[in-house]
């Protein structure tokens, strides 16, 4: 099987409530046959270089090119 593959990065933002995460972009990939392959944490350095927090995700995705599902179904 073939796949193809995209990647899609996620910056959380600062509300009231404290850091949320628009994942919003996910459900609609998964209507496309999209599956979350990995997610990579980003993380943010300090004035001096030094990676001090957490500010988001890469998310990997992947899809069959001959549009069969991952499970194998037609």
């Amino acid at each position: 099987m073939r796949w193809e593959y995209r990647s899609e990065m996620v910056l959380f933002e600062e509300t009231d409530e404290g850091l949320t995460h628009p994942m919003e972009w996910l459900e609609d990939a998964g209507r496309e046959e999209w599956e979350l392959v990995s997610a990579v944490p980003l993380v943010a350095p300090n004035p001096d270089g030094i990676a001090y927090g957490t500010i988001g995700i890469m998310a990997i995705l992947k899809r069959a090119l001959d549009g069969r599902a991952g499970n194998g179904e037609a």
